[in-house]
């Protein structure tokens, strides 16, 4: 879970949402499952008060919720009409049973009874479990990152999720954890932000719900592929630009392709799509530079404490750089797309380590997340007695206790418990260097060792087992176990593990069998017996894709026919002909605010991205033109987004890489809808047709032009160091602005002044705030001026704006397009002394267009200018950029200063 900052600067019904919190961190044989009913109740019942609404429901998150105080609704109907009737706005709260400050929200919050009272008198309160309802999820969390860039917040998305809505349910302002009341450190509390909401509504309605409307109109366009202005290419050159960012975000050190050179203490995850991708990659054509990626990024994470040394399986994600201490929580699609890759590698270079870490995978998978039935269970939580990671971690004494002297010093040497500990709670176990290093380094001879340590492992995991365990939430999730499903037949085949496959065709003919209603389709959710929601898009890719798995590991048709028989019941309830995509939610799902279709990855691909390839996949089984036709017209709607964002399109770029695998689609995919222009791959790997591009070594801000003759200007981009503190963009796109700095004098006259001209060039099809802004909520362009010299930068003058029209405000937007000329006077200290002023510009901009709005950025000019000395002539350039005399701005002659223009 990302926590998100408070901003001190926002207008007047931008309240502070958003606080910071500190994270103190983050095989075996059949062990005991765990009682999750009893567990719930008894989490529950901690703060016991009669049972509220939440308590008929089976959602373990939700039965969590069931004794609080709060007068919670589930989402639906019976909430929104109750607010509409008593005028009354909307507190969601979205979360899910393994997280750590959902969990900590629910002590603090909604189990004060004091609070709860006014929540109720106030708010019509709704909680939503986010894996049963990914939808609302989606649409709200896209609603807090709209929000917090239309306030120039430097907050972020992250669990749980608190929204103020609208009795219509338009998202008004968020944030994710807020504590009860406000810090001495100046965070403002759950009190103050729900209060200031309730004034404002009471007050200044109107204003809110315009508001409101707006950042839903906002969340509308951005949950849609963009209007093509141009058509991009299905061509190679496509997976160029998907590989070239993951090779600059991979950590040659600690391994991983998510590192941020700018944030390197950032929490870490494994990004399994990414790491697929250039398997693929490296597999077409082997290159080593790819394999050595994936080899040293899944090395260092079977070594860190995000992996589970002693029950098998990861955690969600570690909270620092060396994947050693993780968030504890453990959750079922992590562990399929783990098992996944590992099966993959293991297969590929016969490395005993990812064959352990996989096989461990499964066993744990086995051992402590299956259910009576045969289905996966979602998650286990990170806390038991409300502290993270208690349940796996240990001291020296302990360690000694179970495994005795000799046998410590050997384990602690190995999984490093005589290492430094940065963990408050306990020590984490890893491997600080590979087992065969460690044990050569001991003396001892290998194997025996190794089984010796294998023997002090199971030890310590049935003291574990005999700890109080983490909350189990064992709700079946149709999405999830399809990625455990294809992961098993995987591992099944390729480790030969029949054990696996028995599994993974087990819980196939749960869903297949449990989660469907009358009509043959799918149901999102399964506990205690009953099937619950319509599923959504991933719930039928995601299986479709574990059928096809299934049937090309057992060779049983009945795979293959059910797989066929979803894909074309998909194709009818979620395929829009116009849009050419896939939405999230199928045709005859309830309204919300928006409806959804992308394909960016999260922790696993898009379901965009994986129906384009089980639609070719199926035809390569039995030709199908209306499939390839459906998945060729899918993935050149996205073309553009992977080649916009294609860090975050990996699952995509997967589909092209299998599309561009055989070019002999192309006669039987007549569209007519999509230019048929595509460059296709071939899989040679003698005589590749494509190579991959080297990344280039460029800096974070687009340069500027090349300086004609007549213009003198010796600022140049650069990156701001603070940029990532301060919250602006991050620099993984070109910027639609560009800058550049004019002063009047070839130098600056000590004791004097010098007017200076800066001048922005606007992308074509982009705006930015006009300065002041309006509405006023926006964040307005702003240029100011940092020098080591005692020199000031007055007197901004910013040009006049033109008026944009936005659908659903009945106030126009004031921006800038084009190019724009602000003009300053730079005032130079009678006592400054340097021979030359080193001087940064910087603008401060948000950058818009008819699909985005960018966050809130920063663009630092930097430069030098020699001080002329007293009584030296100065020299007039960059004329061009000032404007003649009947252009010039209006004065007081009386008042006007010597060089004025």
């Amino acid at each position: 879970m990302k926590i998100t900052r408070f901003t001190e600067t926002l207008p007047w019904f931008c309240v502070c949402l958003c606080s910071t919190v500190v994270l103190a961190g983050l095989q075996a044989d059949e062990g005991p499952k765990q009682a999750t009913d009893t567990k719930t109740a008894a989490r529950s019942a901690e703060h016991a008060g009669p049972a509220n609404r939440l308590s008929r429901e089976s959602s373990p998150y939700l039965l969590l919720h069931a004794h609080n105080p709060v007068d919670w609704y589930s989402w639906g109907p019976e909430a929104f009409e109750k607010a509409k009737k008593e005028n009354k706005p909307i507190f969601l709260s979205i979360g899910y049973s393994s997280c750590y400050w959902c969990h900590v929200m629910e002590r603090k919050v909604f189990s004060d009874k004091v609070i709860a009272a006014w929540m109720n008198d106030h708010f019509v309160n709704i909680k939503v479990d986010r894996e049963e309802r990914p939808d609302v999820d989606d649409i709200y969390m896209t609603s807090l990152l709209v929000y917090q860039q239309m306030v120039g917040s430097a907050g972020g998305g992250g669990w749980p999720l608190s929204m103020f809505l609208t009795p219509e349910g338009n998202p008004i302002a968020g944030a994710t954890y807020l504590p009860p009341h406000d810090s001495p450190d100046g965070r403002s509390g759950f009190s103050t932000v729900a209060n200031r909401i309730d004034e404002l509504w009471q007050s200044r309605r109107n204003d809110l719900e315009r508001t409101a409307s707006m950042i839903a109109n906002q969340v509308q366009r951005m949950g849609q592929p963009g209007v093509q202005l141009e058509q991009v290419e299905l061509e190679a050159k496509l997976l160029n630009s998907a590989v070239a960012p993951i090779k600059e975000m991979y950590d040659p050190v600690w391994g991983g392709v998510d590192f941020d050179k700018r944030r390197p203490t950032k929490p870490r995850f494994p990004n399994v799509p990414r790491l697929e991708l250039v398997l693929d990659l490296y597999e077409s054509i082997d290159d080593d530079e790819l394999l050595k990626i994936v080899e040293h990024s899944l090395t260092r994470m079977a070594q860190g404490g995000i992996h589970d040394h002693l029950g098998g399986g990861f955690h969600r994600y570690s909270t620092d750089r060396r994947w050693h201490v993780p968030h504890f929580e453990k959750m079922l699609y992590d562990q399929a797309m783990m098992l996944s890759i590992y099966t993959r590698m293991a297969a590929r270079t016969d490395n005993e380590v990812y064959r352990d870490v996989a096989v461990g995978i499964a066993e744990f998978i086995h051992n402590e997340m299956t259910t009576t039935e045969g289905a996966f269970c979602s998650a286990l939580d990170a806390e038991t007695n409300a502290i993270e990671g208690e349940y796996y971690v240990w001291t020296e004494n302990e360690v000694t206790s179970v495994l005795g002297k000799a046998d410590a010093a050997l384990f602690s040497e190995v999984y490093g418990v005589n290492e430094s500990n940065p963990f408050e709670h306990g020590i984490v176990l890893h491997l600080p260097k590979s087992v065969d290093d460690a044990i050569s380094e001991q003396q001892v001879e290998p194997q025996q060792a190794k089984a010796r340590l294998a023997s002090m492992r199971s030890s310590l995991l049935k003291v574990r087992w005999e700890r109080e365990r983490p909350l189990l939430d064992d709700k079946v999730l149709t999405a999830w176990n399809a990625l455990m499903i294809k992961s098993l037949a995987v591992s099944g085949r390729e480790l030969n593990r029949p054990q696996d496959t028995a599994a993974a065709a087990k819980a196939a003919d749960f869903l297949l069998t449990h989660l469907r209603d009358g009509d043959g389709h799918l149901q999102r959710t399964w506990r205690k017996g009953a099937a619950k929601y319509s599923a959504y898009l991933d719930d039928y890719a995601f299986l479709v894709s574990a059928l096809l798995e299934l049937h090309r590991t057992t060779q049983s048709e009945r795979w293959l026919t059910e797989a066929r028989k979803l894909a074309h019941l998909q194709n009818e309830l979620f395929y829009d002909d116009k849009l050419h995509a896939f939405y999230f939610t199928a045709k005859n799902h309830e309204k919300l605010i928006a409806r959804t279709s992308s394909a960016y990855d999260s922790v696993f691909p898009s379901a965009n991205s994986v129906t384009i390839r089980n639609l070719l996949e199926l035809d390569a089984l039995q030709a199908s033109p209306e499939f390839v036709r459906v998945a060729r017209d899918t993935l050149s709607q996205f073309a553009p987004m992977l080649q916009k964002a294609p860090a975050s399109c990996s699952g995509l770029a997967r589909a092209l890489h299998l599309w561009l695998a055989k070019p002999d689609r192309l006669a039987s995919a007549q569209s007519t809808n999509i230019p048929s222009s595509v460059t296709t791959l071939r899989r040679s790997r003698k005589n590749p047709q494509w190579q991959l591009a080297s990344l280039p070594a460029t800096g974070a801000y687009e340069l500027a032009a090349p300086v004609r003759p007549k213009e003198h200007t010796v600022f140049r981009p650069i990156i701001p160091a603070n940029a990532p503190a301060a919250g602006f963009a991050p620099q993984d796109k070109p910027k639609p602005l560009k800058v550049k700095v004019y002063p009047l004098y070839n130098k600056l006259p000590r004791g004097g002044k010098c007017f200076v001209a800066v001048e922005l060039q606007i992308k074509f099809g982009w705006h930015i705030n006009s300065n002041p802004s309006s509405p006023d909520f926006l964040s307005p362009t702003v240029l100011l001026l940092e020098s080591k010299q005692k020199i000031k930068l007055t007197r901004v003058k910013y040009p006049e704006h033109h008026n944009l029209k936005v659908e659903g405000s009945d106030e126009a937007y004031h921006v800038y397009d084009g190019k724009v000329l602000l003009y300053g006077l730079l005032e130079i200290d009678e006592s400054e002394t340097a021979g030359k002023a080193e001087m940064e510009f910087h603008i401060k901009f948000q950058g818009c267009n008819e699909n985005e709005c960018l966050p809130p950025d920063l663009i630092v000019m930097k430069g030098k200018l020699p001080i002329a000395a007293r009584g030296e002539t100065l020299k007039k350039t960059n004329l061009e950029k000032w404007p003649k005399p009947k252009d010039k701005p209006k004065a007081d002659a009386a008042k006007k200063p010597r060089g004025r223009l």
